[in-house]
């Protein structure tokens, strides 16, 4: 009788191992998979080694989000919302968003002090990633009819060949880059527009005129400004090349978007979960100047 109970206990215990396999499983699914870009919404978004922080970011949660908005309050002198906590090596990516007087995301950093378990360190940043999303709003707001525009033509291409973009969730909590749309967003080098970023930290109200000027002074033909076009198949496959082309006349033809240096991709429809990229190749449009 003996060896059965022992038999049952050891069964019993091979059980629950399995259930928690199962539950690791689970947990892990979202990080290890892709989903549609339609439906991405952040699910299993993280950074290398956060499952060996996530306890502590969550308990230090709410500490986490004020250093980043004093952190950008203090160095920018710009008021943010935070979008997302996301548990990273010793600490966490806190993604933030700006609406006025300049709308960007961007993301800081927040670590836990080494050897003080509980002690949160100072906000930091990569370098230059906050000033040109910074700039790269200043851009927006200088330019907004323009804007409005390049985001009608978008949706309109969308419609006419039947693409997706990311969601909005998708762009708020895994896409710090800068200024952004559905389907694009808008990078450069900020040392290119430093008349510019230096004349916001003086103050931030700064007009749109003035902002106007030293956009001109700084970039008079915006030659130094990026906007990266992405649009998603809604079936997990590339589309043929005359997408591609049929895209390229489309964008030389259309009149009264923002100047400066266009490319499109249009990617097949997943989304790797993890990093909250494109899964896979792209069919690409050659690089057009506006």
């Amino acid at each position: 009788m003996k060896k059965i109970i022992l038999s049952l206990s050891a069964i019993l215990f091979l059980l629950s191992g399995c259930f928690n396999m199962k539950e690791q499983t689970a947990e892990e699914k979202a990080q290890k998979g892709t989903t549609p870009v339609q439906d991405y919404i952040g699910q299993g978004y993280s950074f290398v080694d956060g499952n060996k922080s996530a306890e502590r970011v969550k308990k230090h949660e709410e500490e986490i989000k004020q250093e980043a908005i004093n952190y950008m309050k203090t160095k920018y002198k710009t008021d943010v919302k935070v979008n997302n906590v996301v548990p990273a090596r010793n600490g966490a990516v806190v993604i933030v968003e700006s609406e006025t007087p300049v709308q960007f995301t961007t993301s800081v950093t927040v670590k836990f002090i080494l050897n003080r378990k509980d002690e949160l360190g100072s906000g930091t940043s990569n370098e230059g990633e906050v000033e040109q999303a910074i700039v790269g709003g200043l851009y927006a707001k200088v330019h907004e009819a323009e804007f409005q525009q390049l985001n009608q033509f978008t949706e309109k291409l969308a419609e006419k060949y039947d693409l997706e973009g990311y969601t909005q969730e998708a762009r708020e909590k895994t896409s710090p880059n800068g200024y952004q749309g559905k389907y694009y967003f808008v990078t450069l080098g900020f040392s290119d527009y430093l008349s510019v970023y230096n004349a916001y930290l003086a103050n931030p109200e700064i007009s749109t005129d003035d902002l106007r000027a030293l956009f001109i002074k700084d970039d008079p033909t915006s030659k130094n400004m990026n906007i990266p076009m992405a649009f998603f198949s809604k079936e997990d496959k590339l589309p043929e090349q005359k997408l591609a082309d049929d895209l390229t006349e489309e964008l030389w033809k259309e009149q009264g978007l923002p100047k400066g240096n266009y490319d499109i991709r249009v990617y097949k429809n997943h989304i790797v979960n993890r990093v909250g990229l494109p899964d896979g190749e792209s069919v690409d449009v050659t690089e057009i100047i506006k």
